[in-house]
């Protein structure tokens, strides 16, 4: 989502509020990957963990937010900091975080951790799809028409017409 693109659905033909554009793309972005638990631009993350995850033996443990495009590296770090490369044990599935064939995960050293390092996201925004960009500027245009309002949409959650575009892209848990 560009600014320009928002500025149009705002109907903005000027550079005067260029900075609110700016900030209310950046928050309706924001609360777009919030509501479905994706990145819609190309991010690397670091997800730091105190164990293994239980359903990475099983289908895998998924890594949000999604979709998890590559897997750079898995560090098993020691309290002092030390890290071990232990990558090559594991892999991608489906977008999935799990074992390689034949392979067992690491002992964490005591007092240590797990860092796992990804790359997430549809790519640039041409690449997000065309539903999930239109919820970003319905919901930037809310917060335009209701800036005055101390609390705006967040009283009464997502417009509607959001939380249909949205839908689809949540991820029901059981």
């Amino acid at each position: 989502m560009t600014l320009a693109a928002v500025k149009e659905f705002l109907r903005l033909g000027h550079d005067g509020e260029d900075g609110l554009a700016t900030d209310l793309l950046e928050s309706a972005r924001a609360q777009v990957e919030n509501e479905t638990g994706l990145a819609l631009i190309t991010r690397t993350l670091r997800l730091t963990l105190g164990d293994w995850p239980a359903a990475m033996n099983g289908r895998g443990y998924c890594l949000r937010p999604g979709p998890v495009t590559a897997l750079l590296t898995v560090n098993t770090v020691d309290s002092n900091g030390g890290m071990t490369d232990v990558t090559a044990r594991f892999m991608l599935n489906a977008g999935r975080f799990c074992l390689r064939p034949w392979s067992f995960a690491p002992p964490i050293p005591q007092g240590g951790h797990v860092e796992i390092e990804f790359v997430t996201g549809f790519g640039d925004i041409s690449a997000v799809p065309e539903d999930l960009q239109l919820a970003v500027k319905l919901l930037a245009a809310h917060a335009y028409q209701r800036r005055d309002s101390a609390t705006g949409a967040a009283r009464g959650g997502l417009p509607s017409d959001v939380a249909q575009i949205l839908m689809p892209y949540r991820e029901v848990r059981i």
